[in-house]
């Protein structure tokens, strides 16, 4: 029996520092999107407003300001022109700021998927402090057809998970990010491992230039097939870039090296 061909468009970016949903650079990335005519349109972590965990110390105000800024953000998603939009915000539950990755569909609005699980405490970068990790899981969401997991920046770090959503027969693993531009190489690096490990089309975006704080973000927006080679790319030229994916090749993938081998479970036993 062979794999029936299915394509879906990909389009990635590198987003302004600070956007201001409504203003002139949402205007402009919004109007490269819809030129891109994507299907799926990846966004990176928390893309509105400030990033909020350059600051040492959590402050509630600026947790909430943040929240409703992606609140009036989400609100405008349809002006990318993509049916799907998949993306990151914080939100409030139970008390603890969470960092939440959401698939936005027209004419459903934005769906909670996963919270983030692993956080770096650095400078700039005092996300162990912001949020908590939420409900522990890697589930895949069904996004117009395309079953998707989220590795949200830091968790790409953990092939194990990207292993683990090859094995559920993910179509696409995103990677939205906020990350500097000296650690571009690494970053690359881990996407293409994403991919190698899970057999997936993995996809990732990421705020780029220097923030009203002096804070510079690395941009670099990639889509790698599921072997691990980087097919589209974004520069500060081209902060939108698109690219189809054929699901066959993840289905491929995901029979061949080295997604077949078998690996230890906690009980120690093959699987």
């Amino acid at each position: 029996m062979t794999d029936t061909v299915t394509t879906h468009s990909l389009a990635v970016c590198e987003a302004p520092p600070e956007l201001d949903p409504g203003g002139a650079e949402w205007s402009a990335l919004a109007s490269r999107f819809r030129a891109a005519r994507a299907d799926v349109a990846l966004l990176d972590e928390m893309p509105f407003g400030r990033w909020i965990a350059a600051g040492s110390e959590p402050d509630p105000l600026i947790l909430e300001r943040s929240s409703s800024v992606h609140d009036a953000g989400i609100a405008r998603l349809d002006e990318l022109g993509a049916p799907v939009v998949l993306g990151t915000r914080p939100v409030v539950a139970g008390g603890a700021a969470l960092n939440e990755g959401f698939a936005w569909e027209r004419g459903r609005g934005a769906t909670p998927v996963h919270t983030k699980q692993f956080f770096p405490e650095e400078d700039g970068y005092w996300e162990a402090r912001w949020f908590a990790r939420g409900e522990t899981h890697f589930r895949l969401a069904d996004c117009g057809g395309l079953k998707v997991g989220f590795l949200i920046c830091t968790e790409v770090m953990f092939n194990e998970w990207a292993r683990h959503y090859g094995r559920l027969g993910a179509d696409l693993i995103v990677v939205p990010r906020v990350t500097p531009r000296q650690s571009t190489r690494r970053w690359r690096t881990a996407v293409s491992m994403a991919a190698i490990v899970s057999g997936c089309w993995v996809a990732s975006s990421n705020r780029g230039g220097t923030d009203s704080l002096g804070q510079e973000f690395g941009g670099a927006g990639w889509i790698v097939d599921p072997y691990g080679d980087v097919v589209a790319e974004t520069s500060a030229a081209e902060p939108v870039i698109a690219a189809t994916m054929d699901l066959s090749r993840a289905r491929a993938a995901q029979r061949e090296y080295p997604c077949y081998v078998r690996e230890l479970n906690a009980g120690g036993v093959l699987v």
